[in-house]
């Protein structure tokens, strides 16, 4: 086999898989965000914290997914306050570096994927035929994310528990990430929250894979004059 077809299978299988990550992992910056945060908080059916004032709570919030985001050390997690006490404790540190992990992960996968797009696409556009593969590659690759962000949404509305259990298990050992609900962890981020952020999540990218994926569909044709 010659490299050109070689080289041009390579470019489809890296537009379809990183085409719809990058939408995925986009979402999740923006999720990443302290005015996530604040909208979350303001929305009138979010319950209040039992241990602290909406004051800290937003401040401790913030604070933590400024660990998150940052490279902090875990000593930063001990130094937070209030009421003259510690708000986590061991158990909720160790499992905030795991996500900490997690999330830097999940962003170094963002930044390869973005960059492998905009090699496959520079390698791709100047030539009609090639690109029109290209196009089509990132038209097949939303829509079979489409179809499993439809499945996933699918157990989530019917079995939030079970999704949300699957997940933890998928990427933290053990129990490491259940907590009681008087642990600041749970008090700062109840169920409620992943929820919420789990749909905008899901929505937004199957919205954005749609109209990706439409428009990849309608320029391919064009280009190859169907």
């Amino acid at each position: 086999m010659s490299k050109k077809p070689v080289a041009r299978c390579g470019i489809r299988i890296v537009l379809s898989l990183c085409t719809p990550l990058l939408l995925l992992l986009s979402n999740l910056y923006l999720l990443a965000n302290p005015a996530f945060i604040r909208y979350e908080y303001g929305r009138p059916y979010f319950l209040p914290a039992d241990l602290y004032n909406a004051a800290e709570r937003l401040s401790l919030a913030e604070a933590t997914l400024h660990y998150l985001r940052s490279s902090e050390s875990a000593d930063y997690l001990a130094s937070l306050k209030a009421q003259g006490r510690a708000i986590y404790n061991a158990r909720e540190i160790k499992h905030l570096v795991d996500v900490k992990l997690v999330m830097h992960a999940a962003f170094w996968v963002h930044r390869t994927c973005a960059l492998l797009f905009v090699l496959a696409v520079a390698f791709s556009w100047h030539r009609p035929q090639q690109w029109a593969g290209a196009l089509q590659a990132i038209y097949q690759g939303c829509l079979a994310f489409l179809v499993l962000l439809i499945a996933i949404s699918v157990l989530v509305y019917t079995n939030f528990d079970l999704f949300f259990t699957a997940f933890h298990r998928l990427f933290f050992k053990g129990d490491s990430w259940l907590f009681a609900f008087s642990d600041t962890l749970i008090q700062l981020f109840p169920v409620q929250f992943w929820m919420d952020a789990t749909w905008i999540l899901a929505v937004l990218t199957m919205g954005e894979c749609v109209i990706v994926g439409t428009a990849a569909y309608a320029l391919s044709h064009r280009l190859r004059g169907v």
